[in-house]
């Protein structure tokens, strides 16, 4: 086999998706690849925030395997990494595995995260080998969208000189979660192409909580879906009514915008934050795995009230 590994290139995206949808439908147990996860693209957003860690495998001279990663400040979360499935059982994923890990290693993280499914060992083994190690389950959980009194701010029709300041106010809010953590690229990024919205919910003029919810075409949310990638209430006292307040303004927004569900995941390892959530109607689809390098609770903790979905 003639194998090389390669930076990930623009020309790359279309067939890399098209590798992510075959990969992940065959994995679940979909016939039809064009039925996973039906209008979402996560090959894109993510190329076009950190195009440096995208990584290509070509066998004999074509695309056959193709990860990549998020850059949230701090924090590097790995993925997705995928295979086409004709290639399986090769050992292209572990081939690939090192370009990704070396430049995580570049840069100045606290560590380095990424979910998988706890029901492949063959899955949880690779990633081990990479001295990733496995923590608490993350719950990706829906609810259907309906109509409830909330509000926010929306991000992309602030003025651009309120913009900044929105931001810096992001960055301090994340930073009490986490040190360095840090999501106002994905939020810019929303803003410019239209994939979705950021929602900051404020309270005596202080940004109480944000969420990144991705919804359209091009975007990571599904046809039909509003999808909150990441969303978080300022911690210290009440910070579970603000949370309470978060989720309502996702359900509020995601009813305006025509969504018929909503779609977001919680660590539970953040065990007041995941029952929050099962109260306010949210339900568990699916079960991940979170792994990470060194291994570490990271912000997944009791006392953080956050969203988030790192697949």
């Amino acid at each position: 086999m003639g194998i090389v590994v390669r930076p990930l290139a623009a020309a790359d995206l279309p067939a890399a998706a098209r590798i992510n949808r075959a990969a992940f439908s065959k994995f679940f147990g979909i016939p039809d690849p064009a039925k996973f996860r039906v209008g979402a693209d996560v090959i894109g957003p993510r190329w076009r925030l950190w195009p440096e860690a995208g990584v290509a495998l070509d066998l004999d001279g074509k695309l056959a395997a193709a990860g990549l990663m998020i850059r949230w400040g701090s924090i590097a979360i790995l993925g997705p990494v995928v295979v086409a499935p004709e290639h399986w059982s090769k050992g292209l994923a572990r081939t690939l595995m090192p370009a990704l890990v070396e430049q995580a290693a570049r840069g100045e993280f606290a560590f380095t995260g990424l979910v998988t499914h706890p029901q492949s060992p063959k899955h949880v083994r690779l990633y081990e080998s990479f001295g990733f190690r496995m923590q608490r389950i993350t719950a990706v959980m829906a609810k259907p969208a309906a109509p409830v009194p909330a509000a926010a701010r929306l991000f992309s029709r602030l003025p651009e000189a309120e913009r900044t300041q929105a931001l810096a106010a992001m960055r301090e809010l994340t930073d009490g979660l986490f040190p360095g953590l840090d999501v106002t690229a994905e939020a810019a990024d929303l803003a410019a192409h239209g994939l979705g919205e950021t929602l900051l919910i404020e309270r005596g003029g202080r940004l109480d909580a944000l969420a990144l919810c991705h919804f359209g075409p091009g975007s990571e949310a599904s046809e039909g879906q509003l999808y909150v990638k990441f969303a978080a209430a300022r911690g210290g006292k009440n910070a579970h009514r603000r949370f309470q307040r978060l989720l309502a303004a996702c359900e509020a927004h995601a009813a305006l915008r025509g969504a018929a569900q909503i779609v977001a995941g919680t660590n539970t390892g953040r065990a007041e934050a995941y029952e929050i959530m099962q109260r306010a109607g949210f339900r568990t689809v699916m079960n991940a795995v979170a792994m990470t390098r060194p291994a570490t609770d990271g912000y997944n903790r009791p006392e953080i009230f956050a969203i988030d979905d790192w697949r």
